[in-house]
């Protein structure tokens, strides 16, 4: 294989495809990025043994064709180093040495593997697909991506995945731990059919910091038996599924209220990030709110020190009092665009809804004790 092509270009693939690049797996392969120029595309290639391949086209000359495996982390350095604007020339013999070459004067030789035993990539069907907006699915990705279960010693896999569900013109989404549960619902343009499925939570932290998530650019989604394929920006980005039945949450969130505030989003986040201040190391306390009739009293007691505020409401229903973690509830709150939210009580010992009337989101966050 030889081929040649400009530094931006190379390193901008190669950082696209280096996030399924991961140290320390089982098969050295693994290490490698897989450059296939074995037709008239120059298309690189990463996989991280577990969950994620990410496949990136990137341009470029074609000299001679065909397929090589080179370390991933030694041609990252290599092509991050080189000159700006420099033409790199790549070239991998039938005994697997690999010479990389910019200008005259800059020359690597370093070993390539064994590019037959690079793992075969999953094929993606793509009859089944639908069309999201960029900004879209990010967004939908964000308003739930830090309540799936990241904890180790977990044994429920169900909940280290986010579910997506597409009923012709509508696609909800949901994840959930041990404290919170994230719901989007989102209209989209098309009926799409129906597709339901659990993609790992840590696929879609990758995804994420792929989608830029302009308003005019679109992702196809495709959905097979056993893997979700996202194509953007030439780039596919194929994940597993968790294949398994997601939890019902409908009966959690259809409870009867006893407590309801209307309150400023963000003079609530402000005031609950104040109190926070407070909190040094792994001290949990949590912050307490003390519901009347204007006002949400804010207050959290820490070996630190303490802290207080006050945040005009509109409330309906009883007096109340109960205690979050201030952490959960930030991260709930930074998920929400509205200027004002509503949160729905039903007892001091009962877990805390927030959502708009459209439920386009709803949050579920289960208090602590005081």
């Amino acid at each position: 294989m030889k081929i040649l092509v400009k530094k931006e270009e190379f390193l901008n693939s190669l950082n696209i495809v280096s996030k399924a690049l991961k140290k320390g797996n089982l098969y050295q392969i693994l290490d490698c990025v897989l450059i296939d120029a074995s037709k008239n595309k120059i298309i690189l290639t990463c996989q991280d043994g577990k969950e994620i391949t990410i496949k990136n086209e990137t341009e470029g000359t074609i000299i001679e064709k065909g397929i090589a495996a080179i370390d991933g982390f030694y041609l990252m350095d290599i092509v991050r180093n080189m000159p700006e604007n420099g033409e790199i020339e790549i070239f991998v013999n039938d005994k697997k040495d690999c010479k990389i070459v910019c200008g005259e004067y800059i020359k690597y030789d370093i070993q390539a593997k064994d590019e037959t035993t690079y793992p075969n990539v999953a094929n993606i069907n793509k009859e089944n697909k639908i069309i999201l907006n960029e900004l879209k699915i990010k967004r939908i990705i964000e308003k739930t991506i830090f309540s799936y279960d990241k904890s180790s010693d977990s044994g429920n896999i169900i909940l280290k995945g986010v579910y997506f569900n597409i009923n012709k013109e509508k696609i909800t989404v949901k994840s959930m731990d041990g404290y919170i549960i994230s719901i989007v619902n989102e209209l989209i343009n098309e009926n799409n059919g129906k597709y339901e499925t659990i993609i790992p939570g840590s696929s879609l932290e990758e995804l994420n910091k792929l989608i830029k998530g302009e308003v005019n650019k679109d992702v196809n989604i495709y959905f097979n038996d056993k893997n979700v394929a996202f194509e953007f920006n030439n780039t596919l980005f194929t994940s597993i599924i968790i294949p398994n039945n997601y939890i019902d949450t409908d009966r959690i969130f259809n409870v009867e209220y006893s407590t309801k505030v209307n309150i400023n989003r963000e003079e609530f986040l402000q005031s609950l990030i104040r109190a926070r201040s407070v909190i040094r190391g792994n001290d949990n306390k949590p912050v307490i709110f003390d519901i009347k009739d204007e006002y949400i009293d804010i207050s959290i007691n820490t070996l630190e020190g303490d802290a207080y505020g006050k945040v005009e409401i509109k409330k309906t229903g009883k007096d109340l009092m109960i205690a979050f973690n201030a952490n959960y509830l930030i991260k709930v709150l930074n998920a929400i665009d509205d200027d004002n939210i509503i949160l729905y009580f039903s007892g001091s010992k009962n877990p805390i809804i927030i959502k708009d009337k459209q439920e386009t989101y709803s949050y579920l966050l289960t208090p602590v004790k005081m």
